[in-house]
């Protein structure tokens, strides 16, 4: 079968005024916006030495999206709490080791914070805020391995 170019225009023109007007028939916005800010971030270690209940280990502020914590390779999980300033945005966290992608971890809606599993050795854990409007943003926490906790200036 053969197609004039005119004909394949109009097809692939056709096609990008479908793409552009699914949204707005479907009613749906096409504008990539909305709040996804973080109004709390709470990065809480289990089984630190010398604690008995985690403590928070960053000093969040609005205007940080990286952040740097130094853990002792016994800590295998942490408490995370991260509340978006808009309750209609969705919150995901997960976690990296380099490039590859470890785990996700959901919102225990009981509990209001997340636990997550932290992998050996050095790791990101990417907090995503998705507004309802399309936009999304992130937040990292780098989890440097120092050895022991000795090592880290914990004891």
């Amino acid at each position: 079968m053969r197609y004039s170019t005119h004909s394949v225009w109009l097809k692939v023109l056709g096609l990008a005024f479908a793409v552009l007007l699914a949204p707005m028939i479907m009613g749906q916005e096409l504008d990539c916006t909305g709040d996804t800010s973080l109004a709390v971030l709470e990065f809480k270690p289990f089984q630190m030495p010398g604690q008995d209940l985690p403590e928070d280990m960053l000093a969040f502020q609005h205007d940080q999206q990286v952040y740097r914590v130094e853990l002792p390779d016994s800590v295998t999980q942490a408490m995370l709490v991260a509340e978006a300033t808009d309750p209609m945005a969705e919150v995901m966290v997960d976690c990296y080791v380099g490039t590859e992608w470890v785990a996700g971890h959901m919102l225990d809606a009981e509990l209001g914070w997340f636990v997550i599993n932290l992998p050996e050795p050095d790791s990101i854990v990417r907090v995503t805020v998705s507004a309802m409007g399309g936009a999304t943003d992130w937040y990292n926490i780098e989890v440097i391995r120092c050895g022991s906790a000795a090592d880290c200036g914990l004891i």
